[in-house]
């Protein structure tokens, strides 16, 4: 289960629930702060409230998504929120939502969503995947409307993630 720190969210952290409407909404930081969590918590409410159409979630590979966010995503909305509808596709239906799930740990990943059309995408340690299926990525987020919530760690500050779009968003 996940710690919630007695319920306690820091400043920064409610900021982020409250006020995460942008087309792309980063968590960046340290180690252990808590992105992921907060992250997640978004999603929920993002599926729930977003435009219709389907979504994605990503990580470096589905078995760490899985672990880093799956797992406790199951734990928080139920198994009757949250069923695999394709393991080899890597599909499940989320709080009633077509959810894609994909690892992007090498540039193949970028054709598994060429012509796609999506209204959401979670991110799970964005700057650990190529450029090139980032901004496919942002090309396929095309239903009006569509929003992305992301999640890293900062990194080197000369790596592409962190120059291209933490510093110009």
């Amino acid at each position: 289960m996940i710690d919630f720190a007695n319920g306690k969210f820091s400043e920064k952290a409610l900021d982020f629930l409250a006020n995460s409407d942008a087309r792309l909404n980063i968590l960046h930081g340290s180690v252990r702060s808590t992105k992921t969590v907060n992250c997640t918590i978004r999603w929920i409410s993002y599926c729930l409230d977003g435009p219709p159409g389907d979504l994605i979630m990503v990580g470096k590979t589905v078995a760490t998504l899985q672990r880093n966010v799956l797992n406790d995503l199951f734990d928080i909305v139920g198994p009757k929120n949250y069923k695999w509808v394709n393991r080899q596709q890597g599909e499940i239906r989320l709080l009633g939502r077509r959810v894609h799930l994909v690892g992007a740990n090498s540039e193949d990943p970028e054709g598994k969503i060429r012509g796609a059309t999506l209204a959401g995408a979670y991110c799970d340690e964005t700057s650990l995947y190529p450029e090139s299926f980032w901004d496919m990525l942002m090309t396929r987020l095309s239903v009006p409307g569509a929003m992305c919530f992301a999640n890293c760690n900062p990194g080197d500050p000369d790596h592409w993630f962190y120059k291209d779009v933490i510093c110009n968003t």
